[in-house]
């Protein structure tokens, strides 16, 4: 990764110009720090206590030190589609029932292993670095960083909610208003599970939770929704939905399971962020998957397809 020091950073410390123009984190300098070659300075390796002149070319190595979260590749069962790469960025959609990182319960059968498995033709392993995560049950876009210093970045921008995200659900029951916002807070039902609950402010462990929503479609006592969140708690639009009175269809841990799928019935369909290389306004979109399509047609034969994205 190439950064030009411009005027307006002639004189700055090294160290100053990665963190604050760069936006290198403290745990990427760190790693940058103990590789031979991990900053260089107009070709030159460069300790961070070098003093910067315009024009300089300041380049750190987007490589691993030591690889981590390098996952065994396995052939998913449902295909893994990509949405858009580059050199930098990849962004696949999850099918649903698939967790998207390995955990002690569940180290296979993976996105991250899906994944490796698409990138193990070209000799090197895949380093499997999310920037969101959906639930198990939940299908859709997730964002995947190439390297360090962009992993770094847009881990930054989601945690200042600077990539904006749209879901679609389908709900057992219609939102009453149609459309507003879901605005307060949740929190751990009980310390050390997974439920969530909604809570009072004052509660402890209490998060704050602001999405906002439009229904899409109604009809035979279901509707489609369509999401805004601007904050991303665990289950936090399932619980939301839950609360007001129309938890998603198949969901049941805040609803009830459906016999018309057998999932949550929540997709990640959009996401839109600015570019950390290029600062283009970048947007991806994942259709609905066809179970969910499948659910629309029934509900809403009236539905076009431009009315949803």
């Amino acid at each position: 990764m190439t950064f030009l020091v411009d005027q307006a950073h002639d004189g700055v410390l090294l160290r100053s110009f990665l963190k604050g123009t760069c936006a290198v984190s403290s745990r990427m300098l760190t790693r940058l720090k103990q590789m031979p070659d991990g900053i260089r300075v107009n070709g030159l390796h460069s300790t961070v206590r070098t003093i910067l002149k315009a024009g300089d070319v300041v380049e750190i190595s987007s490589e691993d030190l030591i690889p981590q979260d390098v996952f065994p590749p396995e052939q998913a069962e449902t295909p893994v589609r990509v949405l858009y790469e580059d050199d930098c960025l990849l962004l696949v959609s999850k099918p649903p029932f698939m967790p998207t990182h390995p955990s002690r319960r569940h180290y296979s059968e993976t996105l991250g292993n899906a994944v490796s498995f698409l990138y193990s033709k070209s000799g090197r392993p895949f380093v499997f670095r999310p920037v969101n995560r959906l639930d198990r049950n939940t299908s859709g876009i997730v964002m995947l960083a190439k390297d360090q210093w962009t992993a770094s970045v847009l881990c930054r921008m989601m945690k200042n909610h600077e990539i904006r995200k749209t879901y679609y659900a389908l709900t057992d029951g219609v939102p009453d208003p149609p459309e507003g916002r879901m605005d307060g807070w949740i929190r751990r039902r009980t310390p050390g599970i997974v439920i969530r609950e909604c809570c009072l402010e004052s509660d402890d462990g209490a998060e704050s939770v602001r999405t906002a929503y439009e229904t899409v479609a109604s009809g035979s006592g279901h509707a489609l929704v369509r999401l805004m969140p601007e904050t991303g708690r665990t289950h936090q639009l399932r619980v939301q939905l839950a609360s007001l009175g129309c938890p998603v269809t198949g969901d049941g841990l805040y609803g009830a399971d459906s016999s018309c799928i057998p999932r949550q019935a929540l997709h990640a369909a959009v996401l839109e962020w600015t570019h950390p290389v290029t600062g283009k306004m970048m947007t991806v979109t994942d259709p609905l998957p066809e179970d969910m399509r499948t659910l629309c047609d029934t509900w809403f034969p009236g539905l076009a397809s431009d009315q949803i994205f």
